[in-house]
């Protein structure tokens, strides 16, 4: 499924519910930074590319519960909106295809939305030298 040349998956849902650049959101146009699948709250995330954690923790700018993965490439992923158990910590270094969570709730236990989201669905991101490049350009 995985190949070594690009990255894989990092979920079996392939659906996207939003693609990457502009759209509209509440009525006002934003810029989206990475690729939405649509997958059910609970469903696996897998790591895109072999590489080291640098992040597996809340982020309070919108990403919500998010794991971060630098790749040797170069590139780093993000995976965002993830559930409360956490499968990976920082510094860990994880295999392509290696499972390293699951898709979360829209609240998580706290009460307290997990980023800004709408529902259940892993939000992938892919950066280069710090700025993010459309994901399906590299899948």
């Amino acid at each position: 499924v995985f190949s070594s040349d690009e990255l894989g998956y990092p979920t079996e849902y392939t659906a996207i519910s939003s693609y990457y650049g502009f759209r509209i959101l509440y009525g006002v146009s934003n810029f989206h930074n990475g690729v939405d699948f649509l997958a059910p709250q609970g469903s696996n995330i897998y790591a895109a590319e072999s590489g080291i954690v640098d992040y597996a923790g809340f982020m309070n700018d919108g990403s919500g519960n998010t794991i971060s993965i630098s790749h040797d490439s170069g590139i780093s992923t993000m995976y965002c909106h993830t559930d409360e158990t956490f499968l990976v910590n920082a510094g860990d270094y994880v295999e392509k295809g290696q499972l390293i969570g699951y898709v979360g709730p829209q609240y998580l236990s706290s009460g307290i939305m997990n980023g800004n989201t709408t529902g259940p669905h892993l939000h992938f991101m892919v950066l280069k030298d710090g700025y993010t490049i459309n994901p399906l350009t590299m899948i």
